[in-house]
């Protein structure tokens, strides 16, 4: 009898059921109460795609005593491919009830739940328990794959189909579903940029203090008649209201409000006229107009920061 078990077993495995099946059902006639052989049956039933002969099979071996789960995950696995989704995941956690340590009853429960509309979770955390419980098992991990593909994590499911494969490169599935995973990786879109309102805010607050107060030391300094050395001084102005402005980006993002409009603009024309300015002055020009507009603009500025971004620090 162990011999004939045995050689269904192969049949099955190696792609033959239609034989297992021709050996067993003598043998479950002559011996009605053996579990296994019946079970074995049920099994070959399965990979023939004969739902309704597997689930007969595992319910005849579900009264007898023998192995406590398997005709639980036998019957859990006919139930779903008949479309009975409920009765299956009935079965398929019966199954783990029976046998909690057994990694099998988690993949089968897995694969059941996937049919359910609310199964995704579920399912998921069985399949991440059947891997835990054997971590040398190919099987465990491309359920798991397929449970992470289904609720589109990504990396949980590169992951597991990674490690399917490594433990069997012969996995066809795994490395076609790795490439699908790889594939919608590459096509996620980028997520969409943020402003930090406060740090934009907290940026202007510093940018109009520096051009309202420099500007109104350059406008002294300047009396009656600026020289050049003045520029050295609203050089190194202009290159610190640079520094400070790098904290605004992204720096299209600012356009979004108006009174960020409004105030960046404002602030952004003082540094452009100082700039300038500095640039005239080197070269020797005398004039003190463009210093007091860009001042101005810096003062019109700088109140728009502190009455509208200092509300919302």
């Amino acid at each position: 009898m162990n011999a004939v078990l045995l050689r269904a077993a192969e049949l099955t495995a190696s792609g033959k059921p239609r034989q297992a099946i021709d050996l067993l059902r003598p043998l479950v006639a002559a011996n009605p109460r053996h579990s296994e052989a019946w079970c074995r049956l049920a099994a070959a039933h399965l990979d023939l795609g004969e739902a309704d002969q597997a689930l007969d099979s595992a319910k005849r071996a579900m009264i007898l005593d023998g192995e406590p789960a398997w005709p639980q995950r036998l019957a859990a696995l006919a139930l779903s491919d008949l479309g009975r989704h409920q009765e299956a995941a009935v079965a398929a956690r019966e199954s783990v009830r029976r046998k909690p340590g057994d990694w099998r009853c988690y993949v089968v429960l897995a694969e059941v739940l996937a049919d359910l509309p609310d199964g995704g979770v579920e399912a998921f955390d069985s399949a991440l328990h059947a891997s835990q419980l054997a971590p040398t098992e190919a099987r465990a991990f491309q359920v798991l794959g397929d449970a992470a593909l289904r609720m589109r994590d990504w990396g949980t499911a590169e992951h597991a189909y990674r490690t399917a494969i490594k433990l069997d490169p012969s996995d066809a599935d795994s490395k076609a579903n790795l490439a699908t995973v790889q594939r919608r990786r590459a096509a996620k879109p980028p997520a969409p940029m943020q402003l930090n309102k406060v740090q934009v805010w907290r940026a202007l607050r510093m940018l109009a203090m520096l051009l309202v107060g420099g500007g109104l030391l350059a406008l002294v300094a300047g009396m009656p008649r600026p020289t050049p050395y003045l520029g050295f001084f609203t050089g190194a102005l202009v290159l610190c209201c640079v520094v400070v402005a790098l904290r605004l980006r992204p720096f299209k993002l600012l356009f979004g409000l108006r009174k960020l409009a409004v105030t960046v603009s404002l602030l952004a024309a003082s540094v452009v006229i100082l700039t300038a300015w500095t640039v005239a002055l080197l070269f020797g020009a005398t004039t003190m107009q463009p210093l007091v507009l860009s001042w101005l603009c810096a003062v019109v500025g700088g109140a728009l920061v502190y009455v509208g971004g200092g509300r919302k620090r």
